[in-house]
């Protein structure tokens, strides 16, 4: 069976390599691009504390672009499926876009979000291109209204938000005299990098407008309006308007103006990696083979000499996020990971496509995973798969405890 797996796993680059050699032999102009091993994929990490990322749906618009910037083919990623997940197109270099809405980005919408990604590529005569994963991100800016409660007991009468960021495409969000108000979420195209929030509304009897501007909005950020009440110089009762920009997670890096209360990191986050390491587990019953994570050799299986990979990851805080990232210098290796959608692995939320993967280098995985302290997991049965792609192969492993802090260690394997 293992054997079986490993052929499937080699086979993937395989495949795409024996295309591109038969390609040569046609006399066209055209190429092909292949869609066989491509993956559509949404990151939403502004919707949940940890990042998910799921497949797209058929939904997804397919446009491609020339290297002049102009659309060649627009199709639903269901139309590519259809059409044996192949396009053709003349030689030249391209870029693809994926989004999930066919029109364009809106200015200002309520609850509706738009994700999207890009990624280059070129076409060959008679030759086929493959494509690996593509992750979509959103591509608007999202902003929420809160009050406090010691704000809320303020209010007198009807009063209103009005959020900008593009002129003249204003979103309004509604707050009544007592103390309801709208909770929905507004998606902004981001066409500057400044907002605009403008507040009307009777506060202790008196009518109190107030707008104050927001700079360094940029796509992927989630920008929390909240209002707060506070005592100007003169003692009188007053009110601010602030930013809370946190949200856990690392690729949301918020450029913040000085002048706005924010959390853009998180000042209570412990500092240091909490103890978070991982060990070689010689407890396993293996000989003290290894001892540098950065140089493990991987030898010949065919001489009987099989290695002996066994590991332990240690988290005193508890396991709250387990990502692998692999690299490799040998593109065929790559190739069959991104057959598997595998250059990044969740492990307490994998995807289905990655299951292959799991089988060939048994990388702990599944929700069991959270809140554990003491990992044992054995890498070894993985020699086969892997020595049959010479180079050098990387693969990070990112351990985050439920105290927020952060271990990342990189194992390197190396064939001859």
């Amino acid at each position: 069976m293992k054997k079986y797996i490993i052929a499937i796993f080699a086979l993937a680059a395989l495949f795409i390599s024996c295309n591109k050699e038969l390609g040569k032999k046609e006399e066209s102009k055209e190429g092909t691009l292949s869609f066989a091993a491509f993956r559509v994929s949404t990151d939403d990490a502004l919707q949940a504390v940890t990042k998910a990322v799921t497949a797209a749906g058929g939904s997804y618009a397919i446009i491609i672009l020339n290297s002049e910037g102009d659309e060649v083919i627009r199709k639903t990623y269901s139309e590519v499926k259809e059409n044996d997940f192949k396009l053709s197109l003349p030689a030249g270099n391209y870029t693809l876009v994926a989004r999930s809405s066919s029109e364009e980005v809106p200015y200002a919408e309520f609850e509706q979000p738009v994700y999207g990604g890009s990624k280059e590529f070129s076409i060959s005569a008679g030759e086929t291109t493959a494509l690996g994963q593509l992750i979509c991100t959103l591509l608007q800016v999202k902003v929420t209204v809160s009050y406090s409660d010691d704000f809320l007991t303020m209010v007198t009468g009807e009063c209103s938000t009005k959020v900008e960021v593009t002129s003249g495409h204003p979103l309004s969000y509604s707050l009544s005299s007592d103390g309801k108000y709208d909770q929905s979420a507004g998606y902004f195209a981001v066409t500057g990098t400044t907002m605009e929030v403008s507040f009307t509304g009777y506060i202790n009897g008196s009518y109190s407008p107030m707008t104050k501007s927001f700079t360094g909005i940029a796509p992927r950020q989630w920008r929390q309006i909240k209002f707060v009440p506070k005592v100007n110089s003169q003692g009188n009762a007053d009110f601010d308007i602030e930013i809370i920009d946190f949200v856990e997670d690392e690729i949301l890096a918020n450029a913040i103006n000085a002048n706005e209360v924010v959390l853009g990191e998180d000042p209570t986050a412990p500092k240091g990696d909490g103890g978070i390491s991982l060990n070689f587990n010689y407890e396993a019953g293996c000989d003290a083979e290894f001892t540098d994570f950065s140089n493990v050799c991987i030898p010949n299986p065919n001489t009987g000499r099989d290695i002996c990979l066994a590991l332990r990851a240690l988290v005193p805080g508890g396991v709250k996020k387990f990502t692998v990232d692999i690299d490799s210098t040998n593109d065929a290796f790559l190739s069959a990971c991104d057959a598997a959608v595998a250059r990044h692995l969740d492990l307490i939320n994998p995807l289905a496509e990655n299951d292959i993967i799991f089988q060939v280098v048994p990388f702990p995985h599944g929700t069991d995973l959270v809140g554990m302290t003491d990992i044992a997991f054995d890498l070894s049965t993985a020699q086969d798969a892997i020595y049959i792609y010479p180079g050098v192969h990387h693969f990070t492993m990112t351990i985050t405890d439920n105290n927020g802090c952060k271990n990342a260690i990189d194992v390197v394997m190396l064939v001859d």
